[in-house]
This record gives C-alpha cells, structure tokens and sequence, in this order.
C-alpha cells in the first residue's frame, strides 16, 4: 500500500471475512439453491466486482467519518492559534473500485480571516493523494 501504514501487514482475517461475504451475497442473489446452469461467468463477475466496489466505498466513508470526529468540534488555526469551529464541505471522490461521498473538515479563524483544513499530517496527506485525484 503506497500510504502511511494505517492497519497490521496480516489481513488475512479481513480477508476471510470478505470472503465469507462473498458466499452470504451468492446466497442473497440466487438463494439457497444457487444459480442455474444457465448463468454466464461475465454475469457472475458483474455481481462480485459491483458487491467489491460497494464493501470499498462503505469502508472509505467509515473510515473518514471516524477521522472527521476524531478532529473535535475545535481545532486550532495555523497562523494564531485560536480554536475555531470544525465545519464539514461535501466532496465527491473518485477512487479505486468507485465513488466515496466525504465531508471535508474545514474551518475558518475570525481573528486570521482565514479558512484551513484541520488534519493530523498523515491524514493531510491522504487527503492530499486523494484529492489530487478529484480536486472538484
């Protein structure tokens, strides 16, 4: 993963869970009995990546919901240091496997005139990776 290190090198654990998904979404779409002989691989293939983009997108928005709360309601301005008020900016991000809806944290310092991001550096730069692939 060319990122900061975020979760433990074994993801064999996560891995299995998702694969245990896999098998919960095959009995959701063709239920208990399975798909008939007359289902194509490219249809089976549609099915798992469409489910593959969805289990991305959840957890991208997750886990930048959970970063957004982590920041508090106040984070401290640049310039003065004054605490201001943690606002969100809806975006839209393109990412690999689809789309992930974001709310920005933003905030402006009265005193400083002046709008920022709050964001440990490691989350500044993620946020930077991610928005030089949709700066919109």
């Amino acid at each position: 993963m060319p990122f900061t290190r975020g979760q433990s090198d074994d993801l064999s654990e996560l891995r299995d869970m998702a694969a245990g998904w896999g098998k919960i979404v095959s009995r959701r779409a063709y239920g208990e009995e399975g798909p008939g002989l007359d289902l194509d691989f490219d249809s089976l293939e549609s099915l798992a990546v469409d489910i593959g983009q969805a289990v991305i997108q959840g957890t991208i928005e997750e886990v930048l919901r959970i970063q957004f709360q982590r920041l508090g309601d106040h984070q401290p301005c640049p310039g003065c240091g004054q605490g201001c008020p943690v606002g969100q900016t809806p975006r839209t991000l393109q990412v690999r496997g689809g789309t992930v809806h974001y709310d920005e944290p933003v905030c402006h310092c009265p005193a400083c005139r002046r709008d920022f991001f709050p964001s440990p550096s490691e989350f500044a730069t993620r946020r930077a990776q991610l928005l030089a692939r949709d700066p919109g």
